[in-house]
């Protein structure tokens, strides 16, 4: 830290070298954070910066950031210098700094990435560092207003607040990672993608278009990959276009088109695995820590549904799912384990609840296997549940995928064609049309509570999550149908997806409060959609699993009586649950 910066009024900020501390200025700086309300605009970055270089504490504090996020809860836009220019008098202040950097840069040759902070005169930094601390204090006094809305207020002080303090924890805590695995699957990937690239190019008809166009055939090339796909093997195009027109070769395209050929699927090969490489394994080892482990961000602000998104070294959303390779080698340390903590069906419960459907209620307190309870009360099958998987299983899979494409607005046409893709059956469109109809009879409240939340979202544009979030869809007074069509959907599965994530976040910080004031081993290192994963030390599993349970499955509003939400546990050494292992032998 080079420095820090305050305004206690709208007049004037003051600008603190690190230079000028000593135990005294520490002393009164902790008395002045212990007596007054911090504000800090993104707080679980500042305050980690405070809390690891002095130790400061702060009991009481306010994020602008956050508060604008219950503003305008799209992602982006949240930014203090954005921020600044919107809502208060001061325009570009940072401009005259970076004016000074870029001809300090010119002058002594240094590379942007190369430029150190501390090479900026006090008298420079000085005016930009003050302003910051002045912006965020007329943002606080502006946004401060957003408190006066109740539900948005309880998101803010239940959720938000106590979710900066568990974030910069986990953050911290740091997602394990396993070196010598690391390397083996680097050198394992490349050896598959040169297998793979191989294989293609000894195919005969890649060959033949390398010698037509004279030139070798590159898989990464979307203009020579349309040509072949196209142009050369003569496959029909599946109807999905690009931004600019053209038909696209994205990996749902590869898929449906690997019915057609096999090149397809060898090229799809060829890119997931180089992504695997390139986005994960390459990056993660040169950014890991000297323990081990890779800490990257988790975002309260980044998505519309509240979901958690994740940004910096490594972006934990979105980790392959099907392939094992980076998921095994996040491990656990010796003598500890992996526990990753899974909602199950959390949407539909929430939506049972919403709609207080007893008939879907009624499902849940069963206890049996979801799907086939759902299937057998649609269709009245004349069986036993546990023989409906086995006797019926095109009726289970019309039911599941009613049963989550209710939520995201799906009609006959979308159930028609996931049934035939999940089933490898064809399920007509009136077969798909049918199911719903039955669905809806049987669950007629569900049927009501969608109706009604789609006619309110359709006539004010907002609609409030069962917790006090905020979704606003201006688009929803769209001329364009589609679009209002969209916005309203949309709007529909904000209600489920918001509501069950925050169970899971809600129960996570609770934890998190629980590991702490009891001086538990426990590290929670994740949140990954609607996971907790932690690394827990073995003697501790029971406890850690019985607590989070509890917190997790906390009556906090919405829970059916006698069946709280579906919670999975998977513990074992690493992430992918042996699946590592599995691929690659235990030989590492």
């Amino acid at each position: 830290m080079l420095g820090f910066s305050l305004a206690y009024n709208d007049k004037c900020g003051a600008y603190i070298d690190t230079d000028c501390f000593d135990e005294t200025t520490e002393a009164l700086l902790q008395e002045l954070f212990t007596k007054k309300i911090v504000v800090f605009h993104n707080a679980k970055f500042d305050m980690a910066f405070f809390e690891y270089h002095f130790g400061f504490k702060f009991p009481r504090f306010e994020d602008t950031m956050l508060l604008h996020y219950l503003i305008d809860e799209n992602p982006g836009g949240h930014g203090l210098k954005q921020l600044t220019l919107k809502f208060t008098p001061f325009g570009d202040y940072e401009k005259p700094m970076y004016e000074w950097i870029d001809n300090y840069r010119k002058e002594h040759g240094i590379l942007k990435d190369q430029f150190n902070w501390g090479d900026i005169p006090f008298d420079v930094m000085k005016t930009y560092a003050a302003m910051d601390a002045l912006a965020t204090f007329l943002l606080y006094e502006k946004f401060i207003k957003i408190k006066q809305n109740p539900k948005l207020l309880w998101v803010y002080e239940n959720i938000l607040i106590p979710g900066t303090r568990f974030l910069i924890d986990t953050q911290d805590n740091g997602v394990p990672f396993d070196k010598k695995r690391l390397y083996v699957a680097q050198e394992a990937m490349q050896n598959d993608i040169d297998e793979a690239i191989a294989a293609l190019y000894e195919n005969e008809k890649v060959r033949r278009f390398e010698e037509l166009n004279g030139k070798s055939f590159n898989p990464n090339s979307t203009v020579q990959l349309r040509s072949l796909l196209f142009d050369y093997l003569g496959l029909n195009p599946t109807g999905k276009k690009t931004g600019t027109g053209a038909d696209s070769t994205d990996a749902e395209v590869l898929k449906e088109l690997a019915l057609q050929s096999d090149v397809p699927q060898r090229i799809l090969d060829i890119r997931q695995k180089s992504k695997i490489k390139n986005t994960y394994l390459d990056k993660i080892i040169p950014q890991l820590d000297r323990d081990s482990r890779l800490r990257t961000g988790f975002n309260l602000h980044g998505t519309t549904s509240g979901r958690l998104s994740s940004s910096g070294k490594l972006n934990m959303q979105q980790l392959p799912r099907d392939n094992p390779t980076v998921k095994g080698c996040i491990k656990a340390a010796p003598g500890h384990k992996i526990v990753a903590m899974d909602l199950t069906t959390a949407e539909v419960y929430v939506a049972a609840i919403l709609a207080k459907d007893e008939a879907l209620m009624d499902v849940f307190k069963s206890g049996g296997n979801f799907h086939s309870t759902i299937a057998h009360k649609v269709f009245n099958l004349p069986c036993e549940v546990e023989e409906v998987a086995e006797l019926y299983p095109d009726r289970r899979q019309a039911a599941k995928a009613v049963t989550f494409g209710i939520m995201y607005g799906a009609g006959p046409a979308k159930i028609s064609e996931q049934v035939t893709k999940d089933s490898g059956k064809v399920f007509t469109k009136q077969e798909a049309a049918e199911t719903i109809n039955d669905y809806f009879k049987t669950f007629h409240k569900l049927r009501k509570w969608i109706d009604d939340n789609q006619k309110f979202i359709e006539h004010n544009g907002f609609i409030y999550s069962y917790y006090g979030r905020k979704r606003r869809l201006p688009n929803v007074a769209s001329s364009d149908a589609g679009i209002r069509s969209h916005s309203i959907r949309s709007g529909l599965n904000f209600l489920v997806q918001s509501a069950a994530s925050d169970i899971n976040l809600l129960g996570a910080i609770d934890m998190g409060a629980y590991i702490k004031a009891n001086n538990m081993k426990s590290r929670i290192f994740a949140l990954v959609h609607d996971s907790i994963l932690a690394e827990v030390p073995e003697e501790e599993i029971d406890h850690y699993c019985e607590k989070l349970l509890h917190f997790v499955q906390m009556d906090r509003g919405l829970t059916i009586p006698g069946a709280p939400v579906g919670c999975d546990f998977e513990i074992d050494e690493d992430y992918s649950m042996g699946k590592f292992t599995k691929m690659y032998g235990t030989d590492v």
